[in-house]
């Protein structure tokens, strides 16, 4: 008997690309759509994007998922709903961030709390054995750590291992990543030798209810009904800069689109919430070698783990080396300035693993 795999499709190259491959593996497979959004939902979409409802939308085609499930991939695809608990468990939570003064990631909490174990319940409800996703990453065993997980991708520039890094240890022992050792020309080329129309497919780079990145957009509205009056812009001295409607959606290291004018580049240094107040400061001042963080997960935090290790506070930068200090401190080889409260430190051994990941700590509580 073949075995079965689930393999979670957006209609995108990649998890198409996925599927094929796991089909010419020999795994008997299944497809399957996460519904995060309601039909009339525009979230944070804005210009034609906020016109189309969730299923036509970058993040997840619905019609281009059937087409390629019937036409291309002759395979059986179930829509599984999780529209409420994406709302309240990544909408929700990424506003509150905000309106806190932290900068959430919610791609990570996506993966963790509503894609990946979406796909994990509903295949072991059929048992199904594996499931599958078109992320870049692979699934890797530490032989000198004893460790099963997963470790940066062949194409560095699309790993994403760092966006699935609050997904536990015993989940990912389920999950395949066929692209894990692919490079995206590769996948490409590869899927245009299969009559795969390439060029008509999304690839979907930023947080699906989002558009272009445009974090004040989408909090815009709420902000808007609830405000009253004008924020303050300081310098780290506490002398006034001017000021701007809403210091919500700004965070830490920002430079362009606050909204004030200096003789020299300044950034955001910290969101003061309680006092409407946004700091700004010089690059320097924005600058850390020590971090704390929260809600710590993984083999880091609950075994001993020998060799070198490294973090990363974002998805695009390199891996930087750092040593733990003990109460969930740890120490950077040279100061940085992408120690940012709410985003996501994630920890890589020297074989490019993942060890671990937890949230970051605002300045003042890492004293």
């Amino acid at each position: 008997m073949k075995p079965r795999v689930l393999v979670g499709l957006s209609g995108g190259i990649d998890s198409t690309v996925s599927a094929l491959l796991l089909k010419e593996a020999g795994f008997d497979v299944y497809g399957a759509i996460v519904e995060i959004w309601s039909e009339n939902s525009a979230g944070g979409q804005s210009g034609d994007e906020r016109e189309k409802p969730w299923f036509e939308r970058a993040c997840c085609h619905l019609p281009m998922v059937k087409f390629l499930c019937e036409e291309y991939l002759h395979i059986p695809y179930v829509r599984i709903d999780q529209k409420q608990n994406f709302q309240k468990k990544i909408v929700d939570v990424f506003r509150e961030g905000y309106h806190n003064g932290v900068t959430p990631n919610p791609c990570t909490d996506c993966n963790a709390e509503i894609k990946i174990k979406t796909l994990i319940d509903w295949a072991e409800q059929q048992k199904i054995s594996y499931v599958a996703t078109g992320h870049y990453a692979r699934n890797h065993y530490s032989v000198r750590n004893r460790l099963w997980g997963i470790a940066q991708a062949l194409d560095r520039k699309k790993d994403q291992s760092y966006f699935l890094s609050r997904v536990p240890e015993h989940v990912l022992r389920k999950v395949l990543f066929p692209l894990g050792h692919w490079t995206k020309d590769k996948v490409r080329e590869f899927a245009r030798s299969k009559k795969i129309p390439v060029e008509e497919m999304v690839e979907n780079m930023e947080a699906c209810f989002l558009s272009a990145k445009n974090v004040t957009s989408f909090l815009k509205r709420e902000e808007e009904a609830h405000s009253s009056g004008n924020w303050n812009v300081t310098d780290i001295n506490g002398e006034k800069i001017g000021e701007i409607p809403t210091g919500i959606g700004l965070t830490k290291g920002q430079r362009k689109g606050i909204g004030v004018a200096n003789s020299e580049r300044i950034y955001v240094k910290k969101v003061d919430v309680q006092n409407k107040v946004v700091i700004m400061g010089s690059k320097k001042d924005i600058l850390n070698r020590n971090f704390r963080i929260r809600d710590p997960l993984g083999p880091l935090f609950q075994k001993k783990i020998t060799g070198n290790l490294f973090v990363k506070f974002r998805s695009v930068m390199e891996a930087v080396p750092c040593i733990e200090k003990g109460d969930l401190r740890f120490e950077l080889s040279n100061e940085n300035d992408g120690v940012t409260p709410g985003q996501i430190a994630v920890f890589y051994d020297d074989e490019q693993m993942v060890l671990g990941s937890g949230i970051l700590e605002p300045e003042e509580e890492m004293s």
